[in-house]
């Protein structure tokens, strides 16, 4: 399979599209995770300290959407553009037909189906460009996030014991692998 063109989805409340570099934006994000640290604690990236790390991420986001190495979405309400949180599309393999899901969601928005809604999404628009097998890994503990991938319809498909290692606890991690493969 070639690569293909990323491209913005909509859904019924959300606008899917690429994140833009700024600094405003970066400490925006920065603030959304400094305030909410708890809700954050099963995503090691979130251990970032200052706007800078965030403004890097949202380089690294437009990079690879140009390169097409990942595709980072930003989740924005319609028709407000209030930012929600982020479904990016990663471990994308064109040879293999597949990737993986990930996302995070800005806490005022948990639990009104908006993660789920997004990554469906984003799931539909790779099965329809051939993808023929997408991921998720969440901490078996990260309750919502497992329910995500659930509703989406992903299968789990065991524990990946002792898998991910978090510098910032200094530990290993279990992780559930939920897939979902494109029917024919």
């Amino acid at each position: 399979m070639k690569s293909i063109k990323f491209k913005e989805i909509k859904t019924q409340r959300l606008h899917l599209k690429p994140l833009v570099a700024s600094f405003d934006f970066a400490n925006h994000l920065f603030n959304i995770i400094a305030k909410n640290r708890e809700f954050f604690k099963f995503m090691p990236w979130a251990n970032v300290e200052k706007p800078e790390s965030e403004f890097e991420f949202l380089q690294s986001a437009e990079k690879g959407w140009k390169t097409q190495e990942t595709a980072t979405y930003g989740m924005f309400l319609q028709p407000n553009n209030e930012f929600v949180g982020v479904c990016t599309m990663f471990e994308i393999s064109f040879e293999k037909e597949s990737g993986e899901i990930g996302y995070w969601l800005n806490p005022i928005f948990a639990n009104k189906g908006f993660m789920s809604e997004a990554a469906n999404a984003v799931a539909n628009e790779f099965f329809n460009a051939g993808f023929k097998r997408i991921v998720i890994k969440a901490n078996p503990d990260n309750i919502a996030s497992c329910k995500v991938a659930e509703k989406c319809g992903f299968e789990r498909e065991g524990l990946l014991r002792n898998y991910d290692f978090l510098p910032f606890l200094n530990k290993r991690e279990d992780l559930v692998l939920y897939s979902k493969i494109k029917e024919k």
